[in-house]
């Protein structure tokens, strides 16, 4: 056993701080299955601690904490009990990811690629399966619609399957606080395909509630949808989108095209924000059926209540993007 004058001086030596400062942070990296002498020796050469003894005298009174693996920032030298906390406490350095409202999961995919942070493959092949909404949403097909956009936070040691399980749980807890919100009857699965479609038709906060009291008057009627976005859709799902829709596409009997099929499509076309989830199950109150873009730099829409309204409105747009085709 040590003695008092040994516990003494190795307490010491804990609160001892390297003498020389960083020029940079220092990032060391602690892969699974690294013994503790070897962290500490690690942590010692680069000059994190001022030695290894302190961190091996800390962790023989530790027994059974768990050192985690992972990368650590550090940006100035430490005490051996602080750096010791600091890896008990798995502060690891974290990367940012930021998946931009209305991705449906091929573009998530995409963005999960570039950041390398986690195997995009996997991240795709897990959005296929619908396993963990089962009990939700039993209609499911993929995960689509449920891979919330936000900014997330992940370590090295992070997984596809991590980050997956922190979309779905996120997803869950904003359907909860839209649902909260509701004015109209709507199941939350058809709310869900609507706020896809709401996502993708505006990205106008202040306009979402209109453009899903268009979608909500057009169902009470009986009238298709019409919604351009569902129709591109359909083709990615088919590997057959151009990057713009044609006027064949109008007619394409795929199930998502929403101008030969009644109601919503089969499933979501997109991951929604948390607004277009409220505007789903909140429409504004109006007559609205029709809504287009905007002519002009104006951002926004034009909303109608008549076809004739409507047809005027589109007529007003094509002749502003003529004249802008006959400038170039």
């Amino acid at each position: 056993m040590a003695s008092a004058l040994t516990v003494a001086l190795l307490a010491g030596c804990g609160n001892t701080v390297p003498v020389d400062p960083f020029v940079e942070p220092v990032v060391i990296d602690i892969s699974l299955g690294l013994s503790s002498q070897e962290i500490a020796e690690a942590l010692e050469g680069r000059g994190i601690i001022a030695s290894k003894w302190p961190f091996l005298w800390k962790r023989a009174w530790n027994q059974d904490t768990t050192l985690m693996a992972g990368e650590y920032i550090f940006r100035q030298p430490v005490k051996a009990s602080e750096a010791f906390e600091m890896i008990a406490s798995g502060r690891v350095r974290l990367y940012r990811l930021t998946i931009p409202e209305g991705s449906n999961r091929f573009q998530i995919t995409k963005a999960v690629a570039k950041s390398s942070l986690v195997s995009a493959d996997e991240f795709l092949d897990l959005t296929i399966d619908p396993l963990p909404i089962r009990n939700l949403f039993p209609q499911a097909e993929t995960l689509e619609g449920c891979l919330f956009p936000e900014t997330y936070s992940l370590a090295k040691t992070s997984t596809a399957r991590d980050l997956v399980g922190a979309m779905i749980s996120r997803f869950m807890e904003a359907l909860q606080e839209a649902r909260a919100q509701r004015t109209v009857e709507i199941e939350d699965w058809n709310a869900l395909i609507l706020a896809s479609m709401i996502e993708e038709e505006t990205r106008g906060r202040v306009e979402r509630e209109l453009v899903s009291s268009v979608f909500h008057n057009r169902m009470r009627r009986g009238m298709l949808m019409q919604c351009d976005p569902t129709i591109a859709y359909g083709l990615i799902l088919e590997n057959r989108y151009s990057g713009r829709i044609l006027r064949s596409d109008l007619s394409d009997p795929h199930p998502y095209n929403t101008y030969i099929h009644d109601g919503l499509p089969p499933g979501p076309i997109s991951n929604p924000s948390k607004e277009a989830l409220m505007a789903a199950f909140a429409p504004a109150e109006s007559d609205y059926l029709y809504f287009v873009a905007k002519p002009g730099v104006q951002v926004g829409h034009v909303f109608s209540k008549t076809l004739g309204a409507h047809n005027r409105a589109v007529r007003d747009l094509r002749r502003y993007q003529r004249s802008v085709r006959q400038r170039k």
